[in-house]
């Protein structure tokens, strides 16, 4: 759901801060451009020592978004089209940091949303004999150029033990357990077309102390692992989105301090490529929870 109601958006609609609009809506959409594609920023670099140039890393650029809304006003004094500019203006105000979901739907796709913010609003009006009409410019800027699923997904990856100590016999009693571990690891699917950032949380363990906690994503080979004492009731939080995208949020804290300098290095943010990916938690101490949490990313 993406609209404050919660109601699902029609086919053709876009919601932003309160505000629907687009198809079988009071203001409607005349054009919209930068929903898909992309421009990229280069460093490669110009002077080698051959031909050609030297090749580097390619980032893609904050996404522009522009709209050319149409408003329409079919009584003749203008009190109607007055109090749908005033609903444009509410909507798309200035921020001066905060970027807001843009929430739209395509026909047979699922709602996605884009964070942005707005940097140009203009009046555009035209009357005729009987009434007035606009095609009102709107253009908005993403500097986080990915395009989420508004469907957030969920998943507790189980504890992998890399220990074997042994096997059960069912008929000799031993003075210890020589049971094998559990050596689970987690699918986890990211079904948009670029490396999803999820949310990790290690929730501490019933009774004793987590001393650290590692998780590694199989499918591309990256780990990442944090060295700190994870107590009962306390929650240790991995924000990969905050660490890509600069949000205002604590990357690794504990209940609410900062536990950034715990995180090995290199600290790479961690990723879910496109697609299926096997993930494996791996602990030391007492057994935490550890829950992710996703949206499928997409960047074209």
């Amino acid at each position: 759901m993406s609209t404050l109601d919660g109601t699902p958006l029609a086919d053709e609609t876009f919601e932003y801060r309160g505000l629907t609009f687009g198809q079988n809506c009071d203001i409607q959409v005349n054009s919209a451009t930068g929903f898909h594609g992309y421009e990229v920023r280069t460093s490669d670099s110009d002077q080698p020592r051959g031909d050609g140039a030297i090749r580097g890393l390619d980032f893609v650029n904050p996404r522009m978004l522009q709209f050319k809304l149409h408003i329409w006003e079919p009584d003749i004094d203008g009190q109607l089209y007055e109090q749908f500019w005033q609903q444009v203006r509410t909507a798309f105000r200035p921020s001066r940091s905060d970027d807001f979901p843009l929430f739209f739907k395509r026909p047979g796709q699922p709602e996605q949303f884009i964070r942005c913010r707005p940097i140009q609003l203009t009046r555009d009006e035209n009357w005729t004999t009987y009434n007035r009409y606009g095609y009102p410019p709107v253009n908005l800027r993403a500097v986080d150029p990915r395009i989420y699923g508004t469907e957030e997904q969920q998943q507790i990856v189980p504890g992998f033990s890399l220990n074997r100590t042994g096997v059960d016999l069912p008929h000799v009693e031993f003075p210890m357990d020589w049971t094998t571990p559990g050596q689970s690891e987690s699918i986890v699917q990211n079904d948009g077309n670029d490396y999803a950032w999820p949310l990790v949380r290690f929730y501490g363990p019933a009774t004793g102390t987590t001393t650290a906690v590692a998780i590694e994503n199989t499918t591309t080979g990256q780990v990442s692992s944090i060295t700190t004492a994870i107590a009962p009731n306390q929650i240790l939080t991995q924000d990969n989105e905050a660490a890509v995208t600069g949000a205002d949020r604590l990357v690794v804290q504990l209940d609410g301090a900062t536990r950034y300098a715990n995180w090995a290095l290199p600290r790479e943010p961690f990723a879910l490529a496109p697609g299926d990916n096997t993930i494996r938690f791996t602990y030391t101490g007492q057994a935490p929870t550890c829950l992710m949490t996703w949206r499928s990313t997409s960047m074209d």
